[in-house]
């Protein structure tokens, strides 16, 4: 029978707010109230802020590799495949920030590793893969529907009404975002989904896009919670601009000041979005697919 120690540290259990601790995986998740979206974005928050220097850092050292590749014709194309690798590394950050590990650089790197590697790769050419059809999908519809309208209606009255092309601009366009927003929920989830459960790559994309079609609602209230805190950053610098070109008397020094300001502003906003969006999949991982 044990006895306790009285002269034993007293121990306690912490758990850093908003952030779940591993639990039971739930095969192709689960649907949640449109509330919990902006329970992701505050989560994202929470993380970033439990370790904002080293997610600074991170996000130095991803967007920069990524900066250096995509700048190089056809080596960008690598960009595709090395962007799931990392945010793979990603997702396993944040898990050991959940379970009250320290989150590390390693991490961004801890995708390369096996058996990672290969499936966190193959989602990249995947994805790559699929954005690639869908573009000459699309621009084959787009000239297969603009010649038959031309042959029915003919180019005289199409001329003649104009509105026909501007209604047909926006119907592609409709199309096009509902084609890149469904290839992109097949990867919202996907990273997490191999990374962290081991699922191959195929399925966690079909998996993935069945979860969030099913989560639409909290989709759009994070969607419209991002939206709104962009807004108030761009507010917020573009009232900093404005403010600034007027106090400084030189007309040309006191505007090239507020836009080097804006500027600074925008990289500072863009440094905690992104490492926030992280932690908002993470956070939206485990609540979909983590009972």
């Amino acid at each position: 029978m044990p006895v306790d120690n009285p002269f034993s540290p007293p121990s306690a259990t912490l758990e850093a707010p908003g952030i779940q601790l591993p639990g039971a995986f739930i095969p192709d998740g689960r649907m949640v109230p449109a509330g919990h979206g902006w329970q992701w974005m505050r989560e994202g928050l929470t993380m970033f802020g439990a370790a904002p220097f080293t997610w600074l850092g991170i996000t130095v050292l991803f967007l920069g590799l990524g900066a250096a590749i995509s700048i190089i014709p056809l080596v960008s194309l690598l960009w595709n495949v090395a962007f799931p690798i990392g945010l793979g590394g990603l997702m396993m950050g944040c898990q050991a920030m959940a379970e009250q590990r320290p989150l590390e650089v390693r991490h961004l790197f801890a995708g390369m590793e096996a058996p990672r590697l290969q499936p966190l790769a193959m989602l990249g050419v995947l994805y790559l893969a699929g954005s690639i059809l869908l573009i000459v999908v699309l621009a084959i519809v787009g000239i297969g529907v603009a010649f038959g309208v031309i042959a029915v209606v003919g180019q005289e009255q199409i001329d003649a009404q104009p509105l026909l092309i501007g209604a047909g601009i926006v119907l592609l366009s409709l199309v096009v975002m509902a084609a890149v927003m469904v290839l992109s929920m097949t990867m919202w989830f996907s990273p997490a989904l191999v990374a962290l459960i081991g699922l191959p790559a195929l399925e966690a994309m079909r998996m993935s896009l069945r979860a969030s079609m099913r989560n639409m609602l909290p989709f759009l209230v994070y969607g419209l919670s991002i939206l709104g805190v962009l807004l108030v950053a761009a507010a917020a610098g573009a009232g900093f601009t404005l403010a600034f070109g007027l106090a400084v008397p030189s007309l040309e020094i006191g505007w090239a000041g507020a836009g080097i300001g804006a500027v600074v502003v925008a990289g500072l906003v863009g440094m905690v979005f992104a490492p926030s969006m992280w932690g908002a999949m993470y956070a939206s991982y485990r609540d979909v697919f983590v009972a």
